[in-house]
């Protein structure tokens, strides 16, 4: 290791049943936080199947590359728990089999009233030579600590069994300790999430530039429907350090693209964050849309709750309503519909979301759907226009996620 405060750590989890997609593994997202929380970077994360060569294969490609290198599962008695062979095969560290290990699991299953363990339990007992057991006070199998003898790096492999409480408790008792002590007892990775809403992917990694560039804090891009999260991530000595890390670079990104950042709570949504700004305002919204069988009003009353009067949904539009909705859709008769919305139903903002095209249509359609959107307020009235129409569940929430936004940036006096 080149500085004693920094470990590079991959993780790798084994068993066929997770490439089949029988169970999930939240096994490696739990131990990720872990990691995370004591500075430790996680660079690589591999799942392989019950199969010795594979896996031996992927712990020397591991143990080329990185300080330490954690995997789980594979450890039980059966002849597809491979992961001990596959351990010592790429390490260089024989197995020898522990007298303690085979005396405790014999005591155990005469405890649980067995009158004779069958042999196979015996392959538990089996470690790599000279490697620190991990007692397992919750199950059968021990898990190890290993030093590595054939790359020439002393990278260190740990050994966890793979059923989620074991290997939790092992983790916490034995494994964070020893990863601390590597990291010298200090070191901390923090991470903050900036949700953005009316902006793409692509157009935030353009207009971000040289900050996605950045060392530390590092900064990723992650795409949801219909919208993108920015991702902070900063290593420090400390949390004071890291978070100051954290706020620095936030503002630099909020110089850049602030308009567009609507919360940094991972768990909040454009439809929640409107539903605040409503009750801030003491504010109204009647909303009406056409082809997206009121998606967007169900999304802002999720928000804001199902009973909440602030959320007005036109479902049974008037005869001068429907007349305006004759009109082939433009961005004039976007905005008439949002002002008599306004008028007709004394909220006080008025939003109209009006799609063009066929219900076949989509976001990624070249056929010529187009939607628009009006919302007009106490002092202000704004319209915009989207190429794009249609009734699929992509369409959708990009219509609904910029409407919110418009109606978003009225109430705060943001530009459109």
């Amino acid at each position: 290791m080149t500085d004693s405060k920094t470990v590079a750590a991959e993780l790798v989890t084994s068993g066929t049943e997770i490439l089949l997609g029988d169970i999930v593994d939240t096994n490696a997202a739990w131990i990720a936080q872990q990691l995370r929380e004591i500075g430790v970077n996680l660079y690589y994360k591999t799942t392989v199947g019950d199969n010795e060569p594979r896996l031996r294969g992927v712990l020397e490609t591991a143990l080329a590359r990185s300080d330490v290198v954690l995997i789980t599962g594979g450890l039980g008695p059966t002849a597809d728990d491979i992961t001990r062979d596959a351990i010592a095969n790429a390490s260089g560290c024989p197995l020898e089999s522990h007298a303690d290990i085979e005396a405790n699991l014999r005591e155990r299953f005469a405890r649980w009233g067995y009158r004779q363990m069958s042999e196979n339990n015996l392959r538990q007992a089996l470690i790599p030579e000279s490697a620190t057991v991990l007692e397992n006070p919750v199950g059968t199998a021990p898990g190890f600590i290993t030093v590595d003898r054939r790359h020439g790096r002393g990278g260190k492999v740990i050994a966890m069994p793979g059923v989620p409480r074991e290997m939790k408790r092992m983790m916490n008792d034995l494994v964070l300790p020893f990863l601390r002590e590597l990291t010298g007892g200090v070191g901390v990775i923090r991470r903050r999430i900036l949700r953005t809403v009316g902006i793409g992917e692509s157009n935030l990694d353009a207009e971000l530039g040289d900050l996605m560039n950045s060392a530390n804090p590092t900064m990723g891009l992650a795409a949801h429907l219909g919208q993108a999260d920015v991702r902070i991530a900063a290593r420090a000595e400390t949390v004071s350090d890291a978070e100051q890390m954290l706020d620095e670079m936030e503002e630099r990104v909020h110089a850049v693209v602030g308009e567009y950042v609507y919360s940094t709570t991972p768990e909040e949504t454009v439809e929640s964050v409107l539903a605040q700004l409503l009750v801030q305002a003491e504010a109204q919204v009647a909303l009406l849309e056409t082809m997206t069988g009121g998606a967007i009003a169900q999304r802002m009353r999720n928000g804001a709750g199902p009973e909440d009067a602030r959320i007005r949904a036109v479902d049974e539009p008037s005869k001068e309503t429907r007349r305006l909705l004759d009109r082939p859709p433009q961005g004039d008769v976007a905005r008439t519909l949002a002002l008599h919305l306004r008028e007709e139903s004394g909220a006080s903002h008025g939003l109209a979301v009006i799609t063009s095209g066929r219900p076949d249509e989509s976001f990624h359609s070249n056929q010529g759907g187009e939607t628009w959107i009006g919302c007009a307020g106490p002092n202000r009235t704004e319209v915009v226009r989207f190429p794009f129409g249609g009734a699929d569940r992509l369409t959708n929430a990009w219509v609904g996620n910029r409407a919110m936004d418009l109606l978003r940036r009225i109430l705060l006096g943001l530009d459109v």
